[in-house]
């Protein structure tokens, strides 16, 4: 420890031996070529413009520092430029890990067409064969399946064991994570219980797999 003190110390004195031996005369010398001699020999005149000229070559090195950074972000954040690839027509995974290696990012939307497989790329935006830059989004649209819905029932008036049975065909068939809810309710002007008074979603709405079906029942008990 000791004796990198004592090189560290070796090394601060040969720095200041060297400034004032060759630096500082060089310094003096510039100042005596840039100001008169009034100036020069005025100790607190003398003392101000050092500092002014000091200052302005600090703000001149943080300016060319703070403009190499941002050509460097710019430069960075523009990528190189590569062909894009063509992967349209192939399926969807074939086509991600294609264009995962080109490190661009990608924006897939699904859409149903029935002249393409399902799972096919059915369009790319910006075409294959185009040079772009790395960092780049890529649109893809794929042929997926359309979501299924069935028409909501016409199920009021109708016994409630009745509705259910109809919905359960009709609906749970082909959707099976649709919910039913029922509630219970009394009126008078109507004397058979167990009858379905209201429905919601109403009939002929569009039911989608997420969708829950509310059914309000008569019972005056």
């Amino acid at each position: 420890m000791k004796e990198m003190q004592n090189k560290l110390n070796n090394q601060i004195d040969k720095l200041k031996k060297l400034y004032k031996i060759k630096l500082k005369p060089k310094i003096t010398k510039f100042f005596k070529m840039i100001f008169p001699n009034k100036i020069m020999n005025n100790r607190n005149s003398a003392l101000v413009f050092k500092r002014l000229i000091l200052f302005a070559l600090l703000l001149f090195v943080l300016q060319c520092f703070v403009v190499s950074i941002v050509v460097f972000i710019v430069v960075k954040s523009g990528g190189k430029s590569f062909i894009l690839p063509d992967v349209q027509n192939k399926g969807i995974y074939e086509a991600i890990k294609i264009l995962e290696k080109e490190k661009i990012n990608l924006n897939i939307q699904a859409r149903y067409f029935n002249n393409y497989p399902l799972g096919t790329i059915v369009s790319q935006e910006p075409k294959g064969g185009v040079k772009i830059k790395k960092g780049r989004t890529v649109y893809l649209v794929v042929n997926a399946p359309e979501e299924i819905t069935v028409n909501m029932p016409d199920i009021i008036g109708l016994k409630y064991e009745e509705a259910l049975n109809i919905i359960s065909n009709d609906v749970i068939s082909k959707l099976p994570n649709v919910i039913i809810n029922n509630k219970v309710e009394s009126r008078e002007d109507i004397q058979e219980n167990n009858i379905v008074l209201s429905q919601t979603p109403l009939a002929n709405e569009i039911i989608k797999s997420d969708s829950e079906i509310t059914l309000i029942v008569n019972n005056k008990e």
